[in-house]
């Protein structure tokens, strides 16, 4: 189940974003939710990316997590987020 909101409570701030997007129950990196890297320039990001795991229509209204550590495509990320 994907969340539509950001909010949480006192033990995760973000408990109801819900899980990553990921329709085809695939492992992680490869379900629909795991989108490339952002690169940090002072502070800023920019992001442009043409995928083909999904629709536009599939995600609409959805929420976009950025975890605060990097990836390693192999664990299971963590519920670790930007506070």
């Amino acid at each position: 189940m994907n969340g539509t909101s950001c909010s949480g409570n006192n033990e995760d701030p973000f408990a109801n974003a819900k899980a990553h997007y990921n329709p085809n129950n695939c492992k992680h990196p490869y379900h629909a939710g795991d989108l490339p890297p952002l690169i940090e320039n002072n502070g800023f990001s920019y992001m442009n990316v043409l995928i083909n795991k999904f629709k536009l229509d599939d995600i609409i209204g959805k929420v976009i997590i950025i975890h605060d550590m990097p990836d390693d495509f192999t664990t299971q990320p963590s519920r670790k987020f930007w506070k």
